[in-house]
């Protein structure tokens, strides 16, 4: 399908670009990969006016290390994020942006982009979530700093206010001796969207027998990507028992609030839940891979 004609705005700063989106009085969209965007345009499903693109302004797309934390620029390819010597202090960040699509898809699409997308079967989300990462957004009153658990507000809706635009992503190191994993269940294909998504994060005894921390977060189990509270607190202090961990497996499988669509039932959502969250906790426990 032909694109409906638009004008294309490539500022060269990021003041610049909140500027073109605070005085547009059309629908104005920006650009970052286009993964996420371009579709929706092919298909008629998204018509602005104008594209504000993101790809000129310098030093959006760099990954550093600040202060002992992780920097990720907004512009940063999935690529970028899994290969970038930075993020290796980060494992999770890594295998998670590893997962995403296909290599085409992870050579263009962006950290920043997939964020505002607000996909609620997102593959980076669920391990930001788990390193409770926060967000810097830029808007014409200056910026302000969002947790990424609070930047998820529904369904393909993310906490941007007109004119603001998502600059960087801020993550401190994880909990000494934690470790990680990120698990995709895609039924149809490896490179498909998650059906549901699990990453872990789990801080054990010294004989890895006990949880003394543990974080979780899902994907493609709700409208939104989520952490699941209810299961991390039946796990914290308790011994690692294959019950406590099917307890809580059955916890984060209640949390879940999944929609229903051509991949799958909310049920069955539900159900896959449950199986790979045990899958991952046992497989942290245990230092296998998960099954």
């Amino acid at each position: 399908m032909r694109l409906a004609p638009f004008e294309l705005a490539e500022p060269a700063s990021v003041a610049e670009a909140v500027s073109i989106l605070t005085r547009h009085d059309g629908e104005c969209r920006v650009i970052a990969g286009g993964t996420a965007l371009v579709p929706l345009l092919r298909l008629g499903l998204a018509r602005p006016d104008r594209l504000v693109s993101l790809h000129r302004i310098p030093g959006i797309a760099e990954i550093r290390s600040e202060g002992g934390a992780l920097l990720v620029g907004a512009m940063a390819t999935h690529a970028q994020v899994r290969r970038a010597a930075a993020v290796q202090g980060w494992p999770l960040l890594a295998e998670a942006a590893g997962r995403v699509a296909s290599p085409a898809i992870r050579a263009s699409g962006t950290l920043g982009g997939n964020l505002c997308y607000a996909e609620s079967a997102s593959d980076v989300a669920p391990a930001l979530l788990c390193l409770e990462a926060e967000v810097t957004v830029t808007g014409a009153q200056g910026d302000r700093t969002v947790q990424v658990a609070g930047f998820f507000r529904g369904f393909f809706e993310a906490a941007l206010e007109p004119g603001e635009i998502l600059t960087h992503v801020r993550i401190v190191p994880p909990p000494p001796g934690a470790k990680s994993a990120y698990v995709k269940f895609c039924p149809r294909s490896a490179e498909d969207r998650a059906l549901v998504g699990v990453a872990a994060l789990l801080v054990t005894s010294g004989d890895g027998r006990q949880c003394r921390d543990v974080r979780l977060a899902l994907g493609g189990a709700a409208p939104t990507p989520l952490r699941a509270h209810r299961a991390e607190a039946l796990l914290r202090g308790e011994a690692l028992t294959d019950a406590a961990i099917r307890a809580a497996a059955d916890a984060a499988a209640a949390e879940a609030d999944p929609l229903s669509d051509l991949m799958g039932s909310a049920d069955y959502r539900r159900e896959m839940v449950r199986v790979w969250v045990r899958r991952v906790l046992t497989s942290l426990r245990d230092g296998t891979q998960p099954l």
